[in-house]
């Protein structure tokens, strides 16, 4: 199981996942937090979920689509369709680099289902940032701004912020980011 780190202690990510007990039908419900969940997948929100085309296509060109339709839980730090844009010096879209957007794109992915207020919750039942290890084996941190606004850093030194609302499905949670986190 994955685990949180910070200064020696250990935080479960379990204490992050939250249950997500939805009913057979279609539609959606309201997660503990508050927010509404879909009771579709995480691949099938995302390529309806506004400005996170770019991420529903770049899990779809590199193959990494078919995670978020099973039933194991993951959160997706999703860069938005801006944050594609910027890191055009990358040439993700150039079938030529499907490795490359596969490892960028396994970078972002977090095992458990949470919310930006799951996350923000653990900084502040630590007291200070929080560290997770990603599906691409990079560990990501999570910290708070002055503001309360939520910050991750990635290993090289790549930052990012939320940039909006988590999408919460059955399956997973797609949390939009600012920057890809990856050093260009």
């Amino acid at each position: 199981m994955s685990k949180f780190n910070r200064k020696g202690g250990l935080l479960i990510a379990a204490s992050l996942a939250f249950a997500l007990p939805l009913a057979a039908c279609s539609g959606s419900e309201e997660a503990a937090t508050g927010e509404t969940v879909s009771n579709d997948t995480l691949a099938s929100q995302l390529a309806s979920a506004d400005s996170l085309s770019s991420a529903s296509s770049a899990l779809n060109e590199s193959g990494l689509a078919q995670i978020f339709d099973g039933t194991a839980n993951y959160t997706l730090l999703a860069p938005d369709d801006a944050a594609f844009e910027a890191a055009s010096s990358l040439q993700l879209d150039d079938p030529a680099n499907r490795a490359l957007l596969a490892e960028v794109l396994r970078d972002h992915i977090l095992p458990g289902a949470m919310s930006g207020n799951d996350i923000g919750k653990a900084i502040d039942d630590t007291g200070g940032p929080v560290e997770m290890k990603t599906m691409g084996d990079t560990t990501v941190t999570f910290a708070k701004a002055e503001d309360g606004s939520i910050t991750v850093t990635s290993s090289d030194g790549s930052e990012a912020h939320f940039a909006g609302d988590a999408v919460m499905t059955s399956n997973g949670s797609a949390i939009p980011i600012d920057t890809i986190l990856r050093k260009i």
